[in-house]
């Protein structure tokens, strides 16, 4: 037994050690096009800020949802490559909040504010996919258009600011 809970804590162990290699591999991808963490949600910070973190993780599991059984329902009705552009996109959205620090925490290797950028990134592929995936002229693509628009969205009406560690907040001018 004690051999199975040394073996479990080590997995942990590694996991979370991967994690936080993910974490630094995304940030530095970023800061190599020169991107930061604060880039997308610094460029709205003038408009009104009516999602805290806790109403943008709910937003987030619902667009993973939306995405998934969007993706089913395509799949089911033989259209493959609208299948997998929802699929993309609710495998994106899942696992960037699966590893966001939505509390300021530092439990997990994403910050919020890292988030908001790639939520950027999630609403261009959104918007993009009907035109990677060969479906653009098609009545479906709707459905990607319309999530991305909402995307940008809630990314400019998300208090940021309240998802970070209190040491890293931005002072208020």
């Amino acid at each position: 037994m004690e051999d199975v809970k040394g073996r479990v804590s080590e997995i942990g162990e590694g996991i979370q050690s991967a994690l936080g290699e993910a974490g630094r591999e995304v940030r530095s991808a970023l800061q190599r096009e020169g991107l930061t963490e604060a880039t997308i949600p610094d460029a709205f910070r003038k408009v009104p800020k009516l999602i805290s973190p806790g109403v943008h993780r709910w937003l987030d599991v619902a667009v993973t949802g939306y995405f998934a059984v969007l993706g089913t329902v395509f799949a089911i009705r033989g259209r493959g490559r609208s299948a997998a552009a929802a699929f993309v996109n609710a495998g994106m959205v899942g696992s960037v909040s699966a590893l966001t620090d939505y509390d300021g925490s530092g439990r997990k290797p994403i910050s919020f504010k890292l988030h908001g950028t790639l939520d950027a990134a999630q609403a261009a592929t959104a918007a993009l996919g009907p035109a990677m995936f060969g479906f653009a002229d098609e009545a479906k693509s709707v459905f990607f258009y319309g999530q991305a628009v909402d995307e940008l969205a809630v990314i400019a009406l998300t208090d940021w600011e309240a998802g970070m560690p209190a040491a890293r907040r931005r002072r208020a001018a």
